[in-house]
């Protein structure tokens, strides 16, 4: 049985090893690896001192006798010479890189091994035998300290990597005046990197450094480090978020009050999509039904889906589904194709149907604010002022507005209409530019703004005009006969009792 004595001088060997390993992120079970070819955790004597040798660490041949008998492994697959349980020694020296500091307690450590190092003299040892001054104002440094800690805490800033360059540069500086990883900093350099220079007063700062500076005149910065991890959580700060919170928007649209159906229709003429052979493929027998699940597997497919919400989805199916919950998409199909064909055409063979265009799918592909009588009012007398001095001074709007329109889709916001009204010399305020927004912006939202629309209201093209353009961009007519050729392409021979030869 081991004596109180020797457990002491056991438990200062690993508190001398742990000093010098933790400054060195060293890790001593990578010296007796090349001793145990099969990994079986033990080696000799010997190969515990070589090991120790190799690390640097400072020993003496009694000291390693009295580790080797300490950690001396027995059992029935323990055979000498390799009794040396080296694993058990290294896990209780890596210890202080899990707990953080080198101070340990070595029963909890060590108890599986039923081995004693003396915790209570280890634990009032320490990596460093800086000690803090005493100040004359305790309160106020209890203050300063407080402001610290919580900086660095609420703007997430770990204050002993802020010295690394200087204290663990991996190249050599004529700037490291005191040894690497000493935890020690010029007063210059701990004045120069100080975080929070704003929030502490110069009177501050240096009743921090007066507490913390040593003999040398070399500011610690690793002990306030240690003071203020004494007071912070471990716990990481929360993560920043930011919350979407939509305003309230009580602008009725007219897709609102739009049949789902017709909102439908306009998109299937729009897309020219027929959606009866769709459904023949969950519909084999021909019954004319199906469910609401292939219905809505039909419209994704289609590329309709995204058109639709879930509320106008629930209105078709409640539509057209019979008792049981199944679809009847004969009848959609029938109400949707009513776009492109009228139903018994056939038995009117004289009968005209005019083609889909335009008006057809502009309730599917516009959707405008309602607006109010008053404020209908008010934005035709905008448009008639616009309108009289776009006509007084012949203001040109397109070019101005396709600067703004790069992809050409006829739209920009309502920031950039603002914009150009306003280097076109139009002096229109927010409340006016709402109010033309609330027509205008015809995309469901109130931001897109449509300038097509808005120059073919307030600056119409003359009639005269009108027709000049459509005849020159009509493809060439010849209404009188040619001269010189009949219909088929031949020459048109010439009447010989004119002809110049003949006289």
């Amino acid at each position: 049985m081991v004596l109180q004595s020797e457990e002491d001088q056991v438990g200062e060997i690993i508190h001398r090893m742990q000093v010098y390993v933790m400054p060195r992120r060293i890790r001593m079970r990578e010296f007796f690896v090349n001793f145990d070819k099969l990994r079986c955790g033990r080696c000799t004597s010997v190969q515990l001192g070589r090991a120790l040798d190799t690390s640097g660490l400072q020993h003496t041949v009694e000291e390693v006798t009295l580790l080797s008998e300490y950690v001396t492994a027995s059992g029935p697959n323990v055979q000498k010479p390799q009794v040396v349980d080296y694993i058990t020694l290294c896990d209780a020296v890596d210890k202080v890189f899990n707990d953080g500091d080198i101070s340990f307690k070595s029963q909890d450590m060590m108890s599986s091994t039923g081995m004693d190092f003396g915790a209570e003299s280890m634990m009032k040892m320490s990596m460093t035998s800086f000690v803090p001054k005493m100040v004359d104002d305790e309160e106020r440094m209890d203050h300063i300290m407080h402001r610290l800690a919580t900086m660095c805490k609420s703007r997430g800033v770990c204050f002993k990597n802020l010295y690394h360059d200087f204290d663990r540069g991996p190249s050599a500086s004529p700037s490291r005046v005191n040894p690497r990883r000493c935890g020690k900093v010029t007063l210059s350099q701990f004045q120069r990197l100080f975080p929070f220079k704003k929030e502490f007063s110069e009177d501050d700062l240096n009743y921090l450094v007066g507490r913390y500076r040593t003999d040398g005149g070399d500011v610690c910065f690793q002990a306030i480090h240690n003071d203020i991890s004494e007071v912070l959580s471990p716990e990481p700060p929360p993560f920043p978020t930011s919350d979407l919170v939509l305003k309230p928007d009580a602008t009725q649209w007219d897709h609102m009050i739009l049949n789902p159906v017709r909102k439908i229709q306009c998109k299937v003429v729009e897309k020219r999509v027929r959606l009866t052979e769709y459904f023949r493929d969950f519909d084999p027998l021909r019954k004319g039904f199906c469910t609401a699940g292939q219905l809505k597997t039909v419209l994704t497919i289609s590329n309709l889906e995204k058109d639709i919400d879930r509320n106008d989805f629930n209105h078709v199916v409640e539509a057209y589904s019979r008792d049981d919950g199944m679809f009847c998409h004969a009848l959609f199909c029938r109400d949707i194709d009513a776009a492109f064909s009228v139903p018994g055409l056939e038995k009117e063979p004289l009968a005209t149907t005019p083609l889909p265009d335009a008006t057809t799918t502009a309730p599917g592909r516009r959707n405008r604010m309602s607006l109010s009588k008053a404020n209908k009012t008010k934005l035709n007398n905008l448009e008639d002022k616009i309108r009289k001095r776009i006509s007084n001074r012949r203001v040109l709007m397109k070019p101005m507005f396709l600067d703004m329109d790069k992809a050409h889709k006829g739209l920009v916001t309502r920031g950039q209409f603002g914009r150009v009204m306003g280097q076109l010399g139009f002096e229109i305020d927010q409340e006016e530019i709402s109010l033309l927004a609330g027509l205008y912006c015809d995309r469901g939202n109130h931001n897109d703004f449509n300038y097509v629309d808005f120059i073919k209201a307030c600056d119409p093209p003359v009639e005269d005009e009108e027709i000049a353009m459509s005849q020159l961009n009509a493809p060439y007519q010849d209404q009188a006969p040619s001269k010189y050729f009949l219909e088929g392409g031949k020459v048109k021979p010439m009447d010989r009792a004119y002809s110049p030869l003949c006289m």
